[in-house]
């Protein structure tokens, strides 16, 4: 799977979490966007998770904070 096709499905995975208009891009974080607040965090984690059929664990989960980092994990676990 390529990158984007990784960030697509990382895209579908946020739209399905956040009900809020957004642009959706790799500079996209908990920092920039004010609806990612922890609840919608872990609910996001676990859509992804199901999406790409692997589990995070919590030291993991807590640096997945930008759409960056959440592509990154994923191709070092799809690689």
């Amino acid at each position: 799977m390529n990158e984007d096709q990784i960030l697509e499905k990382i895209h579908t995975c946020f739209t399905k979490v956040f009900d809020e208009e957004f642009h959706f891009n790799k500079d996209l974080s908990r920092e920039n966007f004010g609806y990612w607040d922890s609840m919608h965090h872990i609910t996001l984690l676990v859509e992804i998770e199901k999406t790409f059929g692997f589990r995070f664990d919590g030291a993991t989960a807590a640096v997945l904070t930008s759409v960056d980092n959440i592509l990154t994990e994923i191709q070092s676990r799809l690689n």
